[in-house]
């Protein structure tokens, strides 16, 4: 069978995925069965939230708008329409919560974006998601201004940096631009030190009390820093680089981002001349100027691990014309492919469909084909999950208690099949519309 052949295959599985996924009474059915309900480390796992595009209706919204990009025959854009319309639906009747990308406002934007064939139509509702934004962001980083840290306050799933992601596709729109910049200038500020337990220490440190679960607070009665992708400092590095390269900048701007990367650098380890990051820096790792002697995360993933730092190096480098990040970035990117540890799932959080995403984002950005057997491979991995027998194809794979790994039936952008779909489409054909964005890619 040859490679166009094979492509043919993976395409039609996307499609047919899809159209099982417009009946929505059968997706409520199946991401709301018992099994699909645990927790880990005490924090529930969450299989369906209808106005998050991690785990809802704006996912689904996002693939039928991209397989309408490049199938526009074929009727994508009519049922993206009927989803949308029970997103607004359910906006009436709940109304929006937050402003993040994630489970609010910039991801039910993005996914009416995404939608939009290049902003012919919806541009009522995006213009109401976006006075939503102004009105709401403006109030927030003011509060955050004059309390403790929180990893939600500046991180890409609840915080600014997903929100000033989504709003770097309004530059035309004054109002727009001038909220992306309150949010880089507050990102810039987050990077001035501050004074923890008399040490002086970066201004991302998360005070204990503002950790996610108790074993954490625990773990680190005097705080920590977060250097994975989803809620550490390479969100913010990808969102202060991407505004500089696209000609936005704000004072001390160019500064802050080579903080955060020399402080990415600084508490790495090596193995074997490559480098590898766990999670979490403690405070008294930090204070004592220890390198980490133990990895807390093992996985190599978007969310934590080397994928996600790298991408944040490849795009400092890049806005700061520092050959050197890129080199890094690449190189140890190149590593983590031959040898990627604790990823079972295809999905993007923390799967393969993550990892493909940023090899592909990672050619982009440097205009080189780095990844192309890499990705290759990749992709056959992503398809060996596919269950014939299974209505949407693809599990999500989580280890749980025990380290038991149990497959569930998500459908959302992070931990479902839509952020497979997603993924083998971009694979495959490229991207055409900018759900990639959400990635921080």
């Amino acid at each position: 069978m040859d490679r166009s052949t094979v492509s043919g295959i993976e395409i039609e599985t996307v499609k047919k995925i899809a159209r099982q996924m417009s009946n929505f009474d059968k997706v409520l059915e199946i991401v709301n069965q018992k099994d699909n309900f645990h927790s880990i480390g005490g924090v529930p796992l969450i299989p369906w939230k209808s106005t998050a595009l991690s785990h809802g209706i704006p996912g689904i919204c996002m693939l039928y708008g991209e397989l309408n990009a490049h199938f526009p025959a074929e009727g994508w854009d009519e049922l993206g329409h009927q989803y949308l319309s029970m997103l607004v639906d359910e906006i009436k009747e709940k109304g929006l919560q937050t402003p993040s990308m994630f489970s609010g406002a910039a991801g039910i934007g993005l996914a009416a974006v995404c939608l939009s064939q290049d902003f012919a139509y919806y541009n009522g509702f995006i213009a109401r998601i976006n006075e939503y934004l102004a009105e709401v962001v403006p109030l927030l980083l003011n509060e955050y201004k004059q309390r403790q840290l929180y990893m939600t306050d500046y991180d890409v799933i609840e915080g600014v940096s997903g929100i000033a992601s989504y709003l770097l596709l309004f530059q035309e729109d004054k109002r727009m631009k001038d909220l992306l910049i309150q949010i880089l200038k507050y990102l810039v500020r987050l990077t001035e030190d501050i004074n923890v337990k008399g040490e002086k220490v970066p201004g991302w440190h998360i005070p204990s009390l503002h950790q996610f679960t108790d074993i954490e607070k625990k773990s680190y009665p005097y705080g920590n820093f977060n250097i994975g992708l989803a809620h550490g400092i390479p969100g913010p590095i990808c969102i202060l680089s991407s505004a500089l390269m696209e000609g936005i900048k704000v004072n001390g701007q160019e500064h802050a981002v080579e903080k955060m990367v020399e402080f990415l650098l600084e508490f790495s380890q090596n193995d074997k001349d490559h480098l590898y990051w766990k999670g979490i820096i403690s405070f008294e790792e930090y204070q004592y100027g220890l390198q980490p002697s133990t990895v807390n995360f093992s996985r190599d993933a978007w969310c934590y691990g080397r994928p996600g730092v790298c991408l944040a190096l490849v795009k400092a480098g890049k806005a700061l014309r520092n050959n050197q990040y890129i080199n890094l970035g690449v190189q140890n990117l190149k590593y983590t492919i031959s040898d990627i540890q604790g990823i079972f799932s295809p999905t993007i959080c923390h799967g393969f469909s993550g990892i493909a995403q940023i090899l592909l984002g990672v050619n982009q950005l440097t205009g080189q084909e780095h990844f192309k057997d890499e990705l290759e491979k990749i992709k056959r991995k992503i398809v060996s999950f596919y269950d014939k027998n299974y209505i949407f194809g693809f599990h999500n794979y989580e280890s749980l208690e025990g380290n038991k790994v149990v497959p569930l039936q998500y459908v959302g952008l992070l931990d479902g099949v839509i952020g497979v779909g997603l993924g083998i489409l971009n694979m495959e054909l490229g991207s055409k519309t900018e759900w990639t964005k959400a990635l921080l890619i």
